[in-house]
């Protein structure tokens, strides 16, 4: 099953009803206006931000006097919106305000001069990219002249005067945020400053030690933001702020990245305000497939606490799919937690489960005789068996998940001189009083492909998962150094 981004399933939704000319004479209470000569009868488009992604709006075709009028009967979110071309590239950015009653008019189209009406914010957003490009082109000079600089001494009077441009633009900011605390433009400001260094700081500005710095910059990382407000998903700087304060103050560890997530869903419009949608989608997104090991409970824990047994009318059915897929292939399979028993036939057509085998640790394989990354896999696998793991008291519960190929199965076993391992088929029958989840051993394991392996302890619980033979060397060895 091929497995597609839940929050790009959503966006997907927002954009599919098709865009529409305006008819209806109302007044409307939304109408922005453009002008240029390079408009005349061609199609341009409306664009905003949703988070990452950007969605076309509305459609409008030039007259003949190179003019675009947007009518709307209802205002649109504020934030950073965007005209567009025909060809679907962006014309021009600029910011909708309260109002939503100006024009932009292009006075050179070569470098995108504008002059704007009836729209203080536009003309703030219009200066400060005048400030902001300009300052760019000194920094890009600089960092030039770094590049050719040879000794320590010259790259630090650069690297300061880097420095000081980029305290210039970070006071730019922070004036603008305090003269208009409530602007869209000082909540964009806000969202995109960089984090607080207070180690380079004067003596009376530094805190008492390096953690207090770091407590005070996590707790006041988000002042400012209200995750109630729909403008925070009218710009591109939402998710890179969100990504910045994980990746800089959460430990990496399912409990902490589940508080912290929590901490901010709860602070979201929910349940069906477009924030609470936007980062419940964004963060199963980032943990349905996970790219650190263990990490997939938080994906779990997400959905218990904000899915699970939950109707909301803007969850599509493709995306109720995929967490009914994806919560059933990595419920029963997280790290930290006791593995499914596996009810198993030997070659000679003995029972054996899992629960049967008494080690150390054990290695659950699962392969395929018909398999070519399991051909070049397994023996591999069985070399560090011989040379490192078996010393260790690991035992190989190998898995045959083909069982339509069982000759060529037993024949790979002998080349491979794999006798010194538990191998075994799936048993076809299961005696007892079992559901059939509980026998559905590729549910349970997560078996979309092989070779899957599994490393568990003494009592069966899972130390690792879907990793290289090489990697398990290594997590065996680090394992025993505790010991």
């Amino acid at each position: 099953m091929k497995i597609q981004s839940v929050l790009l399933l959503f966006y997907i939704f927002l954009i599919s009803s098709p865009l529409l000319a305006q008819a209806k004479k109302t007044i409307p209470a939304s109408q922005i206006e453009f002008q240029s000569p390079e408009y005349v009868n061609k199609m341009y488009y409306l664009a905003s931000h949703y988070g990452k992604y950007q969605t076309l709006l509305d459609s409008v075709k030039g007259n003949s006097e190179g003019q675009l009028v947007f009518k709307k009967s209802q205002k649109y979110v504020e934030g950073i919106y965007m005209l567009v071309t025909p060809d679907k590239k962006i014309e021009l950015e600029f910011m909708m305000d309260a109002n939503q009653k100006f024009s932009i008019q292009v006075t050179n189209p070569t470098d995108k001069t504008v002059a704007i009406s009836n729209s203080i914010l536009n003309q703030d957003f219009n200066a400060f990219n005048s400030f902001f490009k300009t300052k760019m082109e000194g920094i890009k000079a600089l960092e030039k002249k770094l590049a050719d600089k040879k000794t320590k001494q010259d790259s630090a009077i650069v690297i300061q005067d880097l420095k000081k441009i980029q305290s210039e633009i970070n006071l730019y900011k922070n004036n603008y945020i305090q003269a208009n605390p409530e602007n869209t433009l000082a909540l964009l400001f806000r969202m995109s400053q960089p984090i607080d260094n207070f180690l380079n700081k004067s003596a009376e500005e530094k805190l008492a030690t390096k953690t207090d710095s770091i407590a005070y910059l996590k707790k006041h990382f988000f002042d400012g933001i209200n995750f109630k407000d729909n403008r925070l998903l009218r710009n591109p700087f939402l998710e890179n702020r969100i990504t910045t304060y994980f990746n800089t103050f959460v430990p990496v560890t399912p409990e902490a990245v589940t508080a912290e997530i929590n901490q901010v869903l709860n602070q979201t419009d929910l349940p069906n305000g477009d924030v609470f949608k936007y980062l419940s989608l964004h963060f199963v997104d980032l943990y349905a497939e996970p790219k650190i090991m263990g990490m997939d409970r938080v994906f779990i824990n997400i959905y218990n606490t904000y899915f699970k047994n939950k109707e909301y009318p803007w969850l599509q059915l493709k995306q109720k799919e995929f967490f009914k897929f994806k919560v059933a292939s990595i419920k029963d399979n997280l790290v930290g937690d006791k593995g499914r028993n596996l009810f198993m036939l030997t070659q000679d057509q003995k029972r054996i489960d899992l629960y049967d085998i008494k080690a150390k640790y054990t290695i659950v394989a699962f392969w395929d005789p018909t398999c070519g990354h399991c051909a070049t896999e397994i023996p591999k696998m069985h070399q560090l068996y011989e040379t490192e793991w078996k010393q260790k008291g690991v035992v190989v519960f190998a898995i045959n998940n083909n069982t339509n190929e069982m000759v060529k199965w037993k024949e790979f076993i002998e080349k491979e001189k794999l006798s010194d391992w538990t191998n075994v088929y799936p048993a076809p029958v299961v005696t007892g009083n079992y559901t059939k989840e509980d026998v559905d051993f590729q549910t349970l394991y997560n078996v979309r492909q092989t070779p899957v392996i599994y490393l568990l302890d003494q009592d069966k619980k899972i130390i690792a998962k879907k990793v290289g033979p090489e990697n398990y060397t290594k997590i065996l060895e680090q394992l025993e150094k505790k010991k």
